[in-house]
């Protein structure tokens, strides 16, 4: 299986859908849906992806972002 990949920085910044980051770590949208708003997402996600990238659900969009917060 392979992960979804960012061929271009607009990608990057446009997020992945559920259905995306879902086979990006390894998991049914299902659970994404279930966990995206509790509060060690962040970690949880990280501790998933094979880059040991951080993701955040944004609502207004519907799409989850690389989470570039610090601290």
């Amino acid at each position: 299986m392979n992960s979804p990949e960012f061929n271009s920085l607009s990608q990057f910044l446009q997020g992945l859908s559920e259905e995306e980051l879902a086979q990006r770590l390894g998991v049914a949208p299902a659970t994404l849906q279930e966990l995206r708003d509790q509060p060690d997402f962040k970690q949880w996600s990280q501790s998933k992806d094979p880059e040991s990238v951080s993701w955040r659900y944004q609502k207004d969009k519907q799409r989850y972002i690389v989470n570039l917060s610090f601290g």
